[in-house]
């Protein structure tokens, strides 16, 4: 029965360390998740940086190399400039909200030096942007946009074509602006009619007037959506189109089938005469 027993043990013994020769696991590759995980740190990172420039720069404690980055500085008139322009500038949302309390309390810039008084911008901010700082004097005649007589085709600008490089350049538009404009006729899929312009914030109707003459439109170029088979998320980005309306337009096609015409839009409550002619140049029906 000993012997009988220390053979059992020997045999038990054996085969547990004979286990994992016989038994080999596949080794687990984790390249992939350590990756994953540089990914995540590097991002962390990145939002760390971030948040640390910008409490430098909010208490002005940004050094020369720290402000170029930051700073992308373009010509501009500090009074009344739209809280967009202030961010592509570079500035943070504290020295904006800054710059409009000022302003919101009667605060002009007359002169250049004047944006130096404000306390939200360092003396290296206001180095990098005083260069680029334009202050139109009320004594000034407005700006006025002329149209080359030797090659006045060359002087127009076709809205549809023109990159923003194209629009600040010809027809004098602050760089966000121009971007602006651009965003704006990507959402839209082009414009039908100059007036469309007004429709972009900043944009307004005299800047629109003056530059009336060199303005061309080209509707032919215009993206259309197709009411059967465009998607939800593909109607809905259009500026003309609301969610609601988008809800209706893939409801009835679940319902009722294709659309034979654009006109079966005017069915829905959500479409009045006038919201149809603004949408119509967009909206088309396969056949």
């Amino acid at each position: 029965g000993v012997i009988l027993l220390v053979i059992l043990i020997f045999f038990v013994s054996a085969g547990y360390f004979a286990l994992p020769f016989v038994f080999q696991s596949d080794k687990e590759d984790f390249t992939a998740f350590k990756k994953e995980i540089a990914s995540f740190r590097g991002e962390q990172q990145k939002v760390h940086d971030s948040i640390r420039i910008i409490r430098l720069q909010n208490a002005g404690e940004m050094d020369r190399n720290l402000a170029s980055q930051k700073i992308k500085p373009f010509k501009f008139d500090p009074n009344k400039l739209p809280v967009e322009a202030w961010e592509a500038l570079g500035l943070t949302a504290k020295q904006i909200k800054s710059i409009k309390k000022y302003e919101a309390n009667g605060g002009t810039f007359r002169r250049k030096k004047d944006l130096k008084k404000m306390y939200a911008i360092s003396d290296i901010e206001y180095e990098l942007l005083e260069p680029y700082i334009k202050i139109k004097s009320r004594f000034e005649p407005k700006e006025e946009i002329v149209i080359g007589t030797r090659d006045t085709y060359y002087a127009h600008v076709e809205m549809n074509k023109a990159d923003s490089a194209m629009l600040v350049k010809r027809l004098k538009l602050a760089p966000w602006l121009a971007a602006r404009v651009i965003k704006y006729r990507n959402l839209l899929g082009g414009f039908y009619q100059k007036q469309q312009l007004s429709e972009v914030y900043g944009f307004n109707s005299s800047e629109l007037a003056k530059r009336s003459k060199v303005i061309r439109v080209n509707a032919t170029l215009i993206s259309k959506l197709d009411l059967n088979n465009s998607t939800f998320k593909q109607l809905v980005r259009h500026p003309y189109i609301s969610y609601e309306l988008t809800k209706y337009i893939v409801n009835t096609r679940k319902v009722k089938g294709d659309f034979q015409s654009i006109q079966e839009i005017e069915e829905s409550p959500l479409v009045s005469e006038s919201l149809f002619m603004k949408m119509k140049p967009y909206i088309m029906v396969n056949e």
